[in-house]
């Protein structure tokens, strides 16, 4: 086993309804939840999506909740959004497929965590992929691009 690993953490407030949020959006698994003195606050939670674990807790006076920004691959974003969207996500790009073989899509959830939603649908060659985008791809990829800076903008 690698003692390399990374793992992303959310601090946000209602980690039992985010929880459940993951369950229904991204079929993750709850793997633990720890509540804290006072048997409400979530001083400790993870749950895997895939095999990647996501670790969260509820916020505190001293650790405000801070959205997180994630990247997950799923077998269909267009089904992914669509039920994240059903459950209160905002849709900041409608899912797009790009020229180095992703179709993704981004999203905010009801916590603020912005999420880029991935599924590889083409294996472009590495001599496709060091050509680069035709102008026609290259238009596709800056609108991705713009519908980001739009999010940030309302973000600040």
């Amino acid at each position: 086993m690698s003692t390399e690993n990374l793992t992303p953490w959310a601090i946000l407030d209602g980690v039992p309804a985010f929880l459940d949020w993951l369950r229904d959006v991204f079929d993750a698994e709850e793997v633990v939840r720890m509540p804290g003195p006072d048997g409400v606050r979530i001083v400790h939670a993870e749950a895997r999506i895939g095999g990647s674990p996501l670790m969260m807790f509820d916020s505190a006076p001293d650790w405000p909740a801070t959205p997180a920004f994630l990247r997950v691959y799923v077998p269909d974003a267009d089904a992914a959004v669509a039920r994240a969207a059903a459950r209160g996500a905002r849709v900041v790009t409608e899912p797009t497929t790009l020229w180095f073989g992703d179709r993704i899509a981004r999203l905010a959830d009801p916590w603020d965590n912005l999420w880029w939603v991935h599924t590889r649908v083409a294996a472009p060659s590495p001599e496709r992929l060091a050509a680069g985008p035709t102008p026609e791809e290259a238009a596709a990829a800056e609108h991705v691009a713009s519908s980001l800076e739009v999010e940030m903008r309302r973000r600040k």
